[in-house]
């Protein structure tokens, strides 16, 4: 019994310090919105300013009109207006208190940019964490991964900050991968779906990376061979498509009515990275690298303190 009750302290001063790890990093590295969360925000954007729109609309009429949630106040008469875009609908659960304490949609819609951080520092954290037992490696990680380049040339798109269900999503399907049940399957479709709700692209991703790991464990853990592994899967396929399943078909019927609601392969080529993208930032200190590509249409640089952590970790491995 002593050693259960020290067990839990230590992961009660763990989760303490990781609240703190992203509070902290969060404030400081957003600055100064933390201190202006009922007027700040990205109104330089049309973007920005849907975002703000969006989150507020979806917090206050799930609590105030549930059934009219789908047919948003925006390009009357036409109906499912939401669906012409993403729904934002994990974000806007997400500012439902800080709406309904303030009214104030900016306050709404600043507190959950900041909760998307915290939030995919804690994601990062515990995969991590799981996957190498190290805390430094694990916090190390969850900055890095929370406060990529990437996601601060996103902040004008809600759904793009909303990076933390990446990391949870691989941590729910190694924890099932290690432990395969119908209950942790359960969980995983449930995480995925949330993913997908949060960022359609990020569930896109998030599904591809489990995908991929399915494959890898059931041929190197022999997995293949174990029932529960299967019919855990199946509960989590299940679970996700019934979950993003309701939330689509207002899309189906948006298509439906307009026809119209496609991206060719042109317009995927028009939006796709080049190799120049990987070395864009958004950081003053990686201004210089602008200068030398001249000309970029996405920004995927990682960073170099990224680039140099994840060299040692190769040489690491090799050496091994």
């Amino acid at each position: 019994r002593f050693t259960t009750v020290r067990h839990a302290m230590s992961h009660g001063r763990e989760a303490a310090l990781v609240a703190v790890l992203a509070v902290v990093t969060t404030v400081a590295l957003t600055y100064p919105l933390a201190f202006q969360l009922g007027s700040g925000g990205r109104v330089d954007a049309e973007d920005g300013l849907f975002s703000i729109w969006n989150i507020a609309w979806v917090a206050r009429t799930v609590v105030a009109d549930p059934t009219e949630l789908w047919h948003a106040n925006i390009f009357y008469p036409h109906r499912n207006a939401l669906a012409f875009s993403e729904a934002n609908l994990v974000a806007g659960l997400l500012a439902v208190p800080p709406y309904w304490l303030t009214r104030n949609p900016y306050t709404a819609h600043n507190t959950v940019v900041l909760l998307s951080f915290m939030l995919s520092v804690v994601g990062a954290y515990l995969l991590v964490r799981h996957l190498t037992g190290s805390r430094p490696a694990a916090a190390v990680s969850g900055v890095l991964f929370a406060f990529c380049p990437f996601v601060f040339a996103r902040s004008a798109h809600i759904q793009l900050l909303m990076t933390a269900g990446l990391p949870f999503s691989m941590l729910a399907f190694h924890r099932f991968a290690h432990r395969p049940s119908a209950q942790r399957g359960g969980v995983l479709g449930l995480t995925l779906a949330t993913t997908g709700l949060a960022c359609g692209y990020y569930g896109l991703f998030a599904g591809l990376m489990v995908g991929v790991g399915i494959i890898f464990h059931a041929v190197t853990d022999r997995l293949w061979t174990k029932r529960t592994y299967w019919t855990g899967l199946a509960v989590a396929v299940v679970t996700g498509g019934i979950v993003t399943g309701v939330c689509f078909l207002p899309y189906l019927e948006v298509n439906e009515t307009h026809g119209t609601f496609v991206r060719t392969l042109e317009d995927a080529r028009m939006y796709s990275a080049d190799w120049r993208a990987y070395l864009a930032s958004p950081a003053r200190v990686h201004r210089w690298l602008l200068d030398w590509i001249e000309v970029w249409d996405e920004v995927l640089f990682p960073g170099f303190l990224t680039l140099a952590l994840a060299g040692v970790g190769l040489v690491a491995v090799t050496r091994g």
